[in-house]
């Protein structure tokens, strides 16, 4: 169906719930708890979507959500918005915010409709095309819901396949580029420099894909890429080139879904090709409700070195078990507990470890930008000796970071970030601590 056509009939569901007088009290909640400077930005928003223009609409919109999100009115023109610009997992929040407040909003009952219908979840689109059949709606808007409900009826559409790609580039200050003890000796050994905490300033570029390939409106196989390179100017030693691959398959049916995959990464040192890992995961969940998901997810796979390194090999097997609430069409918070197994591959190994630990994470709108935050402990108790000493490491990790996107052009995004790691170990050869400072430029033609 096309989008100007059922955001007209939006529209006059909306005429007719303002102007009817057995919803005269509807009509008081959209229209008078608003100030001047509110209406002003309605009417604003209702010229953008009427000249067809949601990403305008969107832009001028969203930034006030924190503000205006409870205003049935607000939320409606920030849905359409959000629907017509392709933002459909917020406009479903939006218009559910609306009806929340007004539930005799039909206006927003049949956009959120077609959101439900445009992503894929026609099983919740159609009752609420057959309550709008029962407003007695105009003969022209009637046809129009028979013609989405025997387009439900009938076999879903299959979505197109999507391609996209993305480059980066950035640099900043690593107070410890080589992860190492700021002590100088260690049982009474003076340690090579290359073995003590470096500072060094440094500059990265990567190159990404991610091709999805639909087979219904609920499932799709996805197809990933990524090469990396990280420089460190007084710390070249340690330059790092990663290259990752990644498939699989995810799904959702009703409230529960999950993905399988395989993964896998080479890394270079120096130049020297001296890592690899191998391996697969799985993830099953559900949405407990409409704002909370939790799920269940197992990951395992191959850990190998360079031969003069192969002590430390592994195969890794991680448990995760987390939750995610999304407080808003923008902004969401996950808890996640995390354990597993090193199991160490060469005889007399000591690195292989059993692991615990659980990370917290926010995303958010702030301003013109998009925050994101998380910290995190994992516990790592070693089953060998080191240094004829039992070791167990506690790390805490955390990063900060704002999202400016579209900054110029379409696409294009400045991303300042803070990362810290203070690692403390039993042993004091793996004790130390790290702070990056870096700046990221990211662009992901349209």
């Amino acid at each position: 169906m096309p989008a100007g056509l059922t955001r007209t009939i939006g529209l006059c569901f909306v005429f007719a719930l303002v102007t009817g007088a057995a919803n005269a009290q509807s009509s008081a909640t959209l229209e008078v708890e608003a100030d001047a400077a509110t209406r002003s930005l309605l009417r604003d928003a209702e010229s953008m979507l009427g000249r067809s223009d949601p990403e305008s609409a969107w832009r001028l919109l969203s930034p006030r959500e924190s503000e205006l999100a409870g205003n049935p009115y607000f939320d409606y023109l920030l849905g359409i918005a959000a629907l017509d610009s392709g933002r459909r997992s917020e406009a479903i929040f939006s218009l559910q915010r609306a009806l929340a407040v007004e539930p005799r909003f039909s206006g927003a009952r049949m956009e959120l409709a077609r959101a439900y219908f445009e992503s894929g979840n026609r099983e919740q689109a159609r009752p609420l095309f057959v309550t709008l059949l029962d407003e007695n709606p105009p003969p022209g808007v009637r046809d129009v819901l028979l013609q989405y409900i025997a387009a439900i009826d009938d076999r879903p559409a299959r979505p197109r396949a999507r391609f996209s790609w993305l480059i980066e580039g950035g640099g900043g200050y690593d107070s410890n580029a080589n992860g190492s003890t700021s002590n100088q000796q260690f049982l009474g050994f003076t340690l090579s420099p290359d073995n003590v905490a470096i500072e060094s300033p440094f500059a990265e570029i990567a190159a990404g894909l991610n091709w999805t390939v639909p087979t219904s409106n609920t499932a799709a196989w996805y197809l990933g890429g990524r090469a990396s390179h990280r420089h460190n100017t007084d710390a070249s030693f340690i330059d790092a080139s990663y290259f990752s691959a990644l498939t699989g398959f995810s799904w959702r049916a009703g409230r529960f879904f999950g993905r399988a995959g395989v993964d896998g990464y080479i890394g270079m040192r120096d130049q020297e090709h001296n890592e690899w890992y191998a391996g697969g995961d799985l993830l099953l969940g559900s949405s407990l409700t409409d704002r909370f998901d939790l799920s269940l997810g197992v990951r395992g796979g191959a850990h190998r070195y360079d031969v003069s390194i192969d002590t430390l090999d592994v195969d890794r097997v991680l448990y995760t078990l987390a939750g995610t609430y999304r407080i808003s069409a923008l902004s969401s918070i996950r808890f996640e507990a995390i354990g597993g197994d090193d199991d160490a591959q060469q005889p007399g190994s000591p690195y292989g470890n059993s692991k615990a630990g659980g990370r917290i994470s926010l995303n958010a709108p702030l301003g013109n930008a998009y925050l994101f935050a998380s910290i995190g402990t994992l516990t790592s108790d070693y089953d060998g000796l080191f240094f004829g000493q039992p070791r167990e490491d506690d790390q805490l990790s955390s990063i900060l970071q704002l999202d400016f996107r579209d900054v110029f052009t379409d696409g294009l995004s400045i991303i300042p970030r803070l990362r810290y790691i203070d690692n403390d170990s039993d042993v004091a050869l793996y004790k130390y601590d790290r702070t990056e400072f870096g700046l990221l430029v990211r662009w992901v033609p349209q």
